[in-house]
């Protein structure tokens, strides 16, 4: 009996093994016990199994007749149960799951600059939803049954498999991705994961969850662009209600676009863009968008918190913008970018 938790696919390849297995049992026994050739020893297997009642091109002893009604039994049975498994599988929508599921891994392998979620926990969760409201293209991976009717719910691109196995990143499309995100809760696979999706893609953005001090150190030495503490924000959060509640008010409000309005943006100069070369104030950013750069990060890594007005921007450096979501939509034809 096939295992009832096993997929589609592996149904299927039972299904397939125990029927060619019955056609060798034929093919072997007429071959061996009446001397038939490959070819006829076949052809009467065929014609026993699917009981058409075609002539036999084989002279049978008793053995042989003794022979066929075994591969008769057996063969009908076989067939009666491979097809109550597809219709079964059809029934429980099983068959459609895994076309789609072909579907899906087709359009994944054409992706290009995605983001691949590693975890579908709380915290992986709660990536996936600031990716949606920003209307992200998202891949999450993740083979805790427990949460597989959510996913399948909630995201439109996901693998049920083993994040820390090559074949599976490789379905994620890695080579192509901008970047990864592990929220994996074990240690030990999450710098498994990094040192693998490293190796994949040398230009990939990886950021990974961390629970200690020592987690983190291994996980910048096995590739890391980032690591996230999730209990040090928290406590750092609880700490900053308290003291100053105001602005951890304001900082909720901000990044989630919530009212009044606004939102808070980062934002690339190209070079040969229309602000290139020119000082902050002749930007203009301020005057006709009604927008405020907070801090402008310089290519060389530098970060210029309230930037003067005399500042100069230049291509490569990223701004950090706040402002209504309606004037921040302006800023890219603003720039010229």
């Amino acid at each position: 009996m096939i295992d009832s938790a096993l997929g589609p696919e592996q149904k299927l390849k039972y299904v397939l093994a125990f029927m060619v297995l019955i056609l060798l049992f034929g093919v072997v026994g007429y071959m061996l016990i009446e001397g038939a050739g490959f070819l006829e020893a076949l052809y009467m297997t065929v014609i026993t199994l699917t009981t058409v009642g075609f002539e036999e091109t084989v002279k049978l002893h008793d053995s042989g007749k003794v022979f066929t009604i075994i591969l008769l039994l057996l063969g009908v049975g076989a067939i009666f149960f491979a097809a109550g498994q597809v219709v079964q599988m059809f029934l429980e929508g099983q068959i459609g799951s895994m076309l789609e599921k072909r579907k899906m891994e087709r359009k994944m392998h054409k992706m290009k600059d995605h983001y691949i979620v590693a975890g579908y926990g709380r915290v992986g969760q709660t990536v996936c939803s600031e990716f949606r409201n920003h209307g992200k293209t998202t891949v999450v991976i993740e083979n805790n049954g427990k949460v597989v009717d959510l996913l399948k719910q909630n995201e439109k691109y996901y693998i049920l498999e083993d994040a820390t196995q090559d074949e599976t990143l490789i379905k994620a499309n890695i080579t192509e991705a901008r970047a990864l995100i592990s929220t994996l809760a074990e240690e030990a696979h999450n710098v498994y994961l990094t040192l693998s999706a490293r190796q994949m893609n040398p230009d990939l953005l990886i950021i990974v969850r961390a629970d200690s001090k020592e987690a983190e150190k291994k996980l910048y030495r096995a590739g890391a662009t980032r690591v996230i503490c999730p209990h040090e924000i928290g406590g750092q959060r609880m700490a900053m209600s308290t003291i100053r509640p105001n602005l951890v008010d304001f900082m909720k409000i901000v990044p989630h676009g919530t009212d009044p309005g606004l939102s808070i943006e980062e934002v690339d100069i190209r070079k040969g863009s229309r602000i290139d070369g020119l000082k902050f104030i002749d930007s203009k950013i301020r005057s006709e968008l009604d927008l405020m750069v907070v801090g402008i990060k310089k290519e060389n890594k530098n970060m210029i918190i309230n930037p003067p007005a005399d500042t100069v921007i230049e291509g490569g450096d990223t701004l950090i913008v706040i402002g209504h979501n309606e004037n921040l939509s302006k800023l890219d034809q603003h720039l010229g970018a």
